[in-house]
């Protein structure tokens, strides 16, 4: 009778461990869902005004802060070597068309060499303003820029209204 009581106190026992590292791991993970659903912060935050600037576009055109001054703004930064940038191409080009952005109130800039950024800037020739940057780019280091892609909408006085990681959608962005 000796052995029996023993070894249900035995079984209770690794019962109560086993759920109590059952417990343990579930809080893990909890914590890692949430930690990996927080969006990447990258760009400046919204409130602040943009950095000062200046830089010449594909086109050999120049930009600057002033230059973005008196109508909204996107700015948006990719890198050739991203495998998520390709994906918010068609994005900025149909927020464009939907919203009659002027190629000169979007700017996006590509971090890598002009030849690798071909598959990126082709689709957007025309929509937008174009500056490629080796790495590490001035204007990624001026904006803060530590995620590709990198999405920051600016207002007509210069102020930043969101910045955001990521290949969503800018009219999701513009509706947050």
């Amino acid at each position: 009778m000796a052995f029996v009581v023993a070894g249900l106190v035995l079984v209770g026992a690794l019962g109560l461990v086993n759920l109590l590292l059952l417990t343990a791991v579930i809080r893990r993970l909890r914590r890692q869902e949430e930690e990996r659903n927080r969006p990447l912060e990258s760009g400046p935050r919204p409130g602040q005004e943009l950095p000062d600037f200046a830089t010449t576009t594909l086109s050999g055109r120049g930009i600057s802060r002033a230059d973005l001054t008196g109508r909204p703004a996107v700015l948006a930064f990719l890198s050739t070597n991203c495998p998520a940038c390709p994906a918010l191409v068609p994005h900025l080009v149909a927020h464009a068309r939907s919203t009659g952005l002027a190629a000169d109130r979007m700017i996006v800039v590509v971090v890598g060499e002009v030849s690798d950024a071909e598959e990126l800037t082709e689709p957007l020739a025309g929509v937008a303003s174009l500056v490629v940057e080796p790495f590490p780019g001035e204007l990624s280091a001026a904006f803060r820029i530590s995620a590709t892609p990198t999405t920051v909408l600016v207002d007509a006085d210069g102020i930043v209204t969101h910045a955001e990681a990521g290949a969503r959608p800018l009219e999701d962005m513009v509706a947050a």
